[in-house]
């Protein structure tokens, strides 16, 4: 991402910088939080996702300090300062159009990111995250896929 008036040196550093930050990510889930159905509430994804293997990952990701993020079917990256609903939105109820901006949303936030790592479950990945992985791999992205919540480090 190009700034205006930005000197080289600025850019290189910049560039460099980014080169450097690791997103770790995994996607979201079903089980979320059923007291917040229907009530509004903006809340973490902290307390919105509920399944132990995702409450798993967001804890790993606060122990090791790693910038980390889940992979929302509705929101694309929700980040754990972000605040979001509850919300229903199953990967098979996607259309193409959908998907086709979920990949555009997730391609952008991972331009200021040297590298992308996926942490997820073989016997239980959607098609979809398969999909998006490759998709970014496509667009020249670095993401890595990890399959045990120990690969996640700083």
């Amino acid at each position: 991402m190009e700034r205006e008036n930005e000197t080289v040196a600025e850019r290189t550093f910049r560039e460099w910088l980014v080169a450097m930050r690791t997103l770790y990510f995994t996607h979201c889930c079903a089980r979320k939080n059923d007291s917040l159905r229907n009530t509004e509430s903006m809340v973490s994804p902290l307390q919105l996702y509920q399944a132990m293997p995702t409450q798993r990952f967001m804890k790993r990701c606060i122990e090791a300090e790693v910038e980390w993020a889940i992979f929302s079917d509705k929101y694309a990256f929700v980040f754990p300062h972000d605040r979001i609903e509850w919300y229903e939105k199953p990967p098979n109820s996607l259309t193409p159009n959908e998907k086709m901006k979920l990949f555009d949303k997730a391609f952008k936030v991972l331009q200021e990111y040297g590298r992308a790592c996926f942490y997820y479950n073989p016997g239980r990945i959607h098609p979809f995250y398969i999909e998006l992985i490759n998709e970014m791999k496509r667009r020249g992205k670095d993401v890595r896929e990890i399959t045990r919540v120990d690969d996640v480090v700083k």
